[in-house]
């Protein structure tokens, strides 16, 4: 592949990694139409009752939703979806509103509170769908306060790619003991080869936040993130001691470089990781960088149990649609998605629904789906976001101003981190009593 046409792909998805940590939401289309108001009586185009769809997929996942969405206009003669794919579509939701919008689970919880979004079991019920037709971690993620206020589309958790070249099929490491050895294996091969690249800043709250739902931490108290818990240190501690202690990683790494270190698309990257803990939206530079080469697993379990951090992408309905037949349109649009073979161009992204029955087909045809096939058995462990008022900023302190500390301090310890955990704590209630 051209260099220069490389570097200007994975830019492009850097980009998008750095959204996905606050709002976990994927790539999507550049192509977009305008949005208006999601208020009064039902918009009719020619004789069609349209319905506004407003989502952020502003990268290569936005094609296979205008799939989904093309299809259903296809389909029928009564309702027509106009989709809108924007970068600042929640902004733009709060400032003009839609029909229906996507968010992630972690923004759920705040629009609830806002009242910017209805529960809509009504329209489970109009479509003929049940909250039962998606596994318990989907269910989950749309559920506020015994409530349902959303259609769950899929969860995308951190996902292993790694180079067959490097790493035989039976030496893939499920256990931080598996890491240790098979690093040990690569360095005496080549001291610039490492086993992984743990990064800086991007994607850093999946690693931190798998690993404490790995050793069944929680973290919700009282409306508020309570992080001034010894055991996150300890994970934290984790992780700096896969760096300066066990070597399995350069440090110093930063945006994104878990990714630009496996597949060694930057001038500067001197050294080489064999496996990547990534987000899915990089499957298909990684998969046209190292073509059959390219290996799939779930990430490893460095805690008591395996579980994973998983954004959810959710389907929500604004507060502000009451007109009966737009309702009507709306069902029937979620009816026709949530149609396996419908809903399955939406795997053919590289993402994971969590629709049992397309479950089900994907488990069916792994090689069709290489990434869903892997993370159906994953994302059954996913743990949502944090169910409190305005979730991402709430994490973000421990994200941008901890977690860096973990790849550039070789002299940090546990002592170090447990007051910034309580700073920490202290801006997450600040910001819970915004609510």
């Amino acid at each position: 592949m051209n260099n220069m046409k490389l570097k200007k792909s994975v830019c492009g998805l850097m980009a998008f990694s750095m959204a996905a940590c606050t709002l976990l939401s994927a790539c999507g289309s550049s192509t977009a139409s305008s949005t208006g108001s999601s208020t009064g009586e039902a918009a009719a185009t020619g004789d069609k009752i349209q319905i506004e769809f407003l989502n952020g997929l502003t990268g290569g996942d936005g094609d296979y939703m205008r799939k989904i969405t093309d299809g259903f206009n296809a389909s029928q003669d009564k309702y027509v979806i106009v989709e809108s794919q924007e970068k600042d579509h929640l902004t733009k939701f709060k400032a003009n509103g839609a029909d229906i919008t996507m968010m992630g689970d972690s923004d759920l919880y705040t629009y609830v509170s806002d009242g910017m979004v209805q529960e809509v079991q009504s329209i489970y019920d109009a479509a003929g769908i049940s909250p039962d037709d998606f596994i318990a971690a989907g269910q989950e993620a749309v559920t506020v306060d015994g409530k349902l206020y959303g259609f769950p589309l899929d969860i995308h958790p951190l996902t292993m790619f790694y180079n067959k070249e490097l790493i035989s099929e039976d030496e893939v490491p499920q256990t931080y003991e598996e890491l240790v050895a098979l690093n040990e294996r690569l360095q005496a091969q080549d001291p610039s080869l490492y086993v992984m690249a743990i990064p800086g800043s991007g994607l850093p709250e999946m690693y931190w936040y798998s690993t404490a739902m790995q050793y069944g931490m929680e973290f919700e108290k009282d409306g508020y993130c309570d992080f001034n818990q010894e055991q996150l240190a300890d994970i934290f501690m984790m992780w700096h001691d896969m760096v300066f202690v066990d070597n399995l990683s350069p440090a110093n790494l930063g945006l994104d470089d878990e990714f630009t270190s496996f597949a060694k698309t930057a001038d500067d990257i001197t050294t080489q990781a064999a496996l990547a803990l990534t987000g899915v939206w990089f499957y298909s530079t990684a998969k046209e960088i190292y073509g059959d080469n390219l290996g799939i697993a779930k990430i490893p379990t460095f805690g008591d149990n395996f579980a994973t951090s998983g954004g959810a992408h959710v389907l929500v309905v604004s507060s502000e649609v009451t007109d009966a037949d737009k309702l009507a349109g709306i069902a029937e649009f979620f009816k026709y998605l949530y149609t396996p073979e419908n809903l399955l161009n939406w795997a053919d992204s590289g993402q994971t629904p969590v629709h049992i029955a397309t479950m089900d087909l994907i488990k069916a045809n792994p090689e069709q789906y290489p990434v869903p096939a892997v993370n159906v058995e994953a994302v059954e462990y996913s743990k949502p976001s944090p169910k409190v008022y305005n979730s991402s900023s709430q994490t973000g302190y421990v994200t941008t101003n901890i977690w860096p500390l973990v790849v550039s301090d070789p002299d940090l310890t546990k002592e170090d981190l447990l007051p910034l955990f309580e700073q920490a704590t202290e801006n997450a209630k600040q910001i819970a009593a915004e609510q």
